[in-house]
C-alpha cells in the first residue's frame, strides 16, 4: 500500500496532505520548517517537517509531484501517457538523513523520552514487628 503526500501553500504556511493508495485524503496539516500542527508536532521533528525542505528544494510545492515517504522518492504521472514516473529523492539542502526510516525516528524519540523520565526506585519500607 503506497502512501503519497503533496504540498501546497496556504498563506504563509504549507499544507501537506496525505493520500491513501486509492487517492483519498487521509489527513492534512499546516506546517512550516519550524513547527507543525500534526499530532507529532510537539517533537523536535516530524515527517511533515522532514518532507517540507524536499518539496521546496525540488520546486514541487503547488505542483503535480507527490512524495512517497516510505520509498523516499517522487511520483507523478507521465505526460506522454506512459504511466506513473518515480524518481528517487535527493537529500534536501542541509539534510543528510535521507534514508532514516520513520520507525527509526520514533524509536529514537521513545528511547530518549524513557531515559529522561527514568526515576530512581523508591526505597523499600521496613517494619519492625
Amino acid at each position: 500500500m503506497t502512501t503519497l503526500y503533496n504540498c501546497h501553500t496556504d498563506g504563509d504556511q504549507y499544507r501537506i496532505t496525505k493520500f491513501d493508495s486509492f487517492g483519498n485524503v487521509e489527513s492534512t496539516y499546516l506546517c512550516t520548517i519550524d513547527e507543525c500542527k500534526c499530532p507529532a508536532g510537539f517533537r523536535p521533528s516530524c515527517r511533515h517537517r522532514h518532507m517540507l525542505p524536499r518539496f521546496i528544494a525540488k520546486d514541487a510545492v503547488n505542483s503535480f509531484w507527490f512524495y512517497d515517504y516510505d520509498r523516499q522518492g517522487w511520483v507523478t504521472n507521465d505526460y506522454q501517457g506512459h504511466g506513473p514516473v518515480y524518481e528517487p529523492a535527493e537529500p534536501a539542502p542541509g539534510h543528510t538523513d535521507l534514508m532514516i526510516s520513520p520507525e527509526a525516528i520514533d524509536e529514537a524519540l521513545a528511547t530518549e523520552e524513557r531515559s529522561s523520565l527514568s526515576v530512581p526506585p523508591e526505597p523499600t519500607l521496613r517494619r519492625r514487628i
